[in-house]
């Protein structure tokens, strides 16, 4: 066998991801692209700040898009989204994003037991069953 099919090829510009991020489960592809995208333009102090049009450009998906996935990002702990102003005309520029760690703590892994962290109103269309089978309260 030749040794030619081992060899890497591609040109060596990269950037560093943790691997823990494709083997989040709880993560869409959109969610995982955007933080890949973001990780992308990491400076040396941990700092990013390409805007949301460049963002949406490189993940291949519309601004709107973006802002929903980055507040998604945020919530989940994965991003920490710091607005910019120019110091010089007080308008806005591009948001500062600081990556967090994308490995899940314990108390994360202890949400898939079965443990029920969101409260519903009993009344709402969308809420779920008192139990399984559902019964009425107080029967």
């Amino acid at each position: 066998m030749s040794r030619d099919n081992l060899r890497d090829g591609r040109i060596k510009n990269w950037f560093y991801l943790e691997n823990d991020l494709l083997d989040r489960e709880d993560l869409s592809i959109y969610e995982k692209m955007i933080y890949i995208v973001i990780a992308r333009y990491v400076n040396k102090e941990d700092k990013a700040f390409p805007s949301v049009p460049t963002i949406a450009k490189k993940g291949s998906m519309s601004t709107r898009q973006v802002q929903m996935i980055i507040n998604s990002l945020v919530k989940k702990g994965l991003i920490k989204k710091e607005p910019r102003i120019n110091k010089y005309n007080k308008s806005k520029t591009s948001n500062l994003y600081t990556l967090l760690s994308v490995k899940r703590n314990q108390s994360d892994k202890d949400k898939k037991g079965g443990v029920v962290h969101d409260r519903h109103h009993p009344g709402a269309h969308h809420a779920p069953p008192w139990c399984t089978p559902c019964t009425t309260p107080g029967e």
